[in-house]
């Protein structure tokens, strides 16, 4: 709450550790930002962002400073213009969480503060709490949680995520899609023969191998051990199956080396393609089905799941 005279309270605000602009509202509750009026920022708020008052004089140049790009600025006015709203309400104290750019270029995320009951008629306090490093670690954790650590793709967890959202996107579409599963044949072998590092190094090409034949809409996904599954947006399997032979040729045509040796690798490929009714479940385990029809007749194969 903002208590006692504009001076004393412009004063002890310089001693917060945290950004912090004063606003005053003109008795107008209608009126625009650019009547909001920036009367006040601290001397922290000048240390973190840096813009003077003299260029920031209202709420509607601060944005146009803050956001020089004009869809990132029409964004976040319209958040503004709400928060800016609320405040005049008085009603509670108000949070939000923004990236601004800085005056030093950086972009910064703050947690945004608004002081909605005032005890000084017209201003209000706003406070910006810098949280760019927290943003940067959950953004890294929720990456580490969907991404496989050693190849780089998405691992099973996100393919589950992402089988479900795309079974019930195809469920109200008339947009299908295609489910593979890779499995490098006698990649025990490598493991046995040339030690775990050379059967690392070996999936990780593979991957590279396998993007290279895929468009950016498509999701690569390790599965477990040497098993790769993709989802691919096209729901016709003879055209999926021509996209993914690419890949399946570039593993067989690709000379694997490791140290002084030199060895080939295959692969057998399981192809299913979306069901109406399907689930999670039953999906992968048609394309489980067919991926070992292939490996029964020794590898080096495409499966097509043709069953009605």
């Amino acid at each position: 709450m903002l208590e006692g005279s504009s001076d004393d309270l412009f004063n002890l605000l310089d001693y917060l550790p945290v950004a912090a602009m004063v606003l005053q509202f003109p008795e107008d509750r209608h009126t625009g930002m650019g009547e909001q009026k920036i009367i006040y920022v601290n001397q922290k708020y000048q240390q973190l962002i840096g813009y003077p008052l003299e260029l920031t004089a209202d709420t509607e140049a601060w944005m146009e400073v803050v956001y020089p790009d004009q869809q990132q600025r029409e964004k976040w006015q319209m958040r503004c213009h709400t928060f800016g709203g609320l405040l005049r309400k008085e009603e509670a104290t108000l949070k939000a969480q923004i990236r601004i750019r800085c005056s030093d270029g950086v972009m910064r995320d703050f947690q945004v503060m608004g002081e909605a009951r005032s005890a000084t008629p017209g201003l209000y306090l706003v406070t910006f709490h810098e949280i760019t490093q927290l943003t940067a670690e959950i953004e890294q954790l929720k990456q580490q949680s969907d991404i496989d650590q050693l190849t780089g793709v998405f691992n099973q967890h996100h393919l589950l995520r992402r089988l479900d959202k795309e079974i019930r996107r195809a469920s109200i579409s008339e947009a299908g899609f295609t489910l593979m599963m890779f499995d490098l044949d006698f990649f025990k072998g490598v493991n046995d023969h040339y030690g775990h590092n050379c059967g690392d190094q070996v999936l990780i090409t593979t991957v590279g191998i396998i993007r290279a034949a895929l468009s950016g809409v498509d999701c690569l996904a390790r599965w477990n051990g040497a098993d790769f599954i993709v989802l691919m947006h096209e729901d016709n399997p003879g055209i999926a199956r021509q996209v993914i032979q690419k890949a399946w040729q570039g593993v067989r045509a690709h000379t694997f080396r490791w140290g002084d040796a030199t060895f080939a690798m295959t692969t057998a490929v399981g192809l299913t393609a979306y069901r109406r009714g399907d689930t999670p479940e039953s999906i992968l385990e048609r394309t489980d089905l067919a991926l070992k029809r292939g490996k029964r007749v020794g590898g080096d194969f495409i499966s097509v799941d043709n069953a009605d």
